[in-house]
């Protein structure tokens, strides 16, 4: 018998899964999907969606959750639960429903409020700051290496109260941790996740124990002792709940910093309009998160029947959100290949949506401005170094492993 054909829309979505080439630069294969098939039951038993109006309605749908076990075992690996990796992600805020979610969410949110978050901005410049005193004679630079990554770490690092000499290894460990979080990862991606989990676990475990005994001023000491109505957080949901702030914390502010330098470098003319008018700042960090987002996609469940632009998916089966396909649909933003810092209306997909919304949404955006806005008045001139840039091989955790650019200070 003759194989039936294999759909063009699974090609597409093979091609970004599997293909580095491809997950590095997934706008083209994104606006062939958006264009056969927006709203697609794939090979992998999964709805895709490329649309923003269709991403909006899942983000925001009541009968829509987090099932992380349907997730890991959408990842092909039988024996997960022999995977630290894996394990570690049954307490994560970011798979919990509510009532749990609301919970854990409740204890956190009051620290990432926006007056909160206005207060961490001296300490942020500071940072800034300091980081930019070694780059003050310009020259070639990595600036992933140099600021895009120290920026964040330092900043998530001294609000959780994670000692300064260790903020370089958790480069290593958040980037290894993450690897089995991509589509269908291989065994050596799940020992390099394995190991890093049980590190982290293990590092956090005697922090937090310190803490216990003699609180600080900091996150993890208020978040050991908080209560609600007499609950508290167990030794495993502290645990994993300050990884995945400090995970989270850098994570994507170091790709929003190096996928937009590389965005402004890629565009002189918004990159001078950018240096001539310092206002557009807060436009310029959104319309850069739009642009090439750092999160790709993120999963949802369908908890009953749900009707997505006429197509019925049923209860029970998983919903893949493409956030960089939604952020380039044109039906929601004219023209949207175009980067442009005077683009209105601009409101990304980049932090998911709904209860599950990125709650240091907040904190990226200050940093991305004070990152951008002290970059451009150190070096009058920046320059990328390479005319191929070198992006990670995934596609879920969107961002370069380096950025080569060459500064001047006149």
């Amino acid at each position: 018998m003759t194989a039936p054909p294999v759909h063009h829309a699974d090609q597409l979505i093979a091609s970004l899964f599997r293909d580095p080439a491809v997950a590095g630069e997934p706008y083209e294969t994104y606006r062939e999907l958006r264009r056969t098939a927006p709203v697609h039951r794939s090979f992998t038993g999964h709805w895709v969606l490329s649309r923003y109006a269709d991403a909006e309605h899942v983000m925001q749908a009541p009968g829509v959750g987090k099932d992380v076990q349907a997730f890991i075992h959408s990842q092909g690996v039988p024996d997960w639960e022999r995977h630290t990796c894996f394990t570690r992600m049954l307490d994560h805020l970011i798979w919990a429903n509510p009532p749990v979610h609301t919970r854990r969410r409740s204890l956190v949110s009051k620290v990432f409020t926006p007056r909160a978050v206005a207060g961490w901005e001296p300490a942020i410049e500071a940072r800034v700051a300091e980081l930019l005193e070694p780059l003050k004679d310009g020259g070639e630079v990595d600036l992933l290496e140099t600021f895009a990554f120290p920026l964040p770490v330092a900043v998530i690092g001294s609000l959780l109260g994670v000692p300064r000499a260790d903020w370089p290894m958790f480069h290593r460990l958040i980037r290894q941790v993450v690897l089995c979080v991509e589509p269908s990862p291989s065994p050596a991606q799940l020992a390099l996740a394995d190991e890093a989990a049980t590190e982290l676990n293990a590092y956090f475990d005697v922090l937090i124990a310190e803490r216990r005994a003699h609180p600080r001023e900091d996150l993890i000491s208020q978040l050991a002792a908080a209560e609600i109505d007499g609950d508290r957080l167990t030794p495993s949901e502290l645990n994993s709940m300050v990884q995945f702030l400090f995970g989270a914390g850098f994570e994507t502010t170091t790709s929003l910093i190096g996928n937009g330098m590389l965005a402004l470098l890629r565009a002189p003319d918004q990159l001078e309009r950018l240096r001539a008018d310092e206002s557009l700042l807060p436009g310029a960090v959104e319309e850069l998160l739009r642009y090439d987002c750092s999160v790709q996609l993120t999963m949802r469940t369908a908890f009953e029947d749900l009707d997505i632009s006429g197509t019925t998916v049923p209860a029970g089966e998983s919903i893949v959100v493409l956030l960089g396909a939604a952020n380039r649909d044109p039906d929601r933003y004219p023209d949207p290949d175009r980067l442009d810092l005077t683009r209105t209306r601009v409101r990304p997909m980049s932090f998911g949506g709904g209860i599950h919304y990125c709650i240091g949404a907040g904190l990226a955006r200050l940093e991305g401005r004070i990152a951008f806005r002290e970059l451009l008045r150190a070096f009058p001139r920046i320059e990328s170094a390479t005319e191929r840039p070198s992006w990670r091989t995934n596609l879920t955790l969107h961002g370069l492993e380096k950025l080569p650019v060459l500064l001047s200070t006149r």
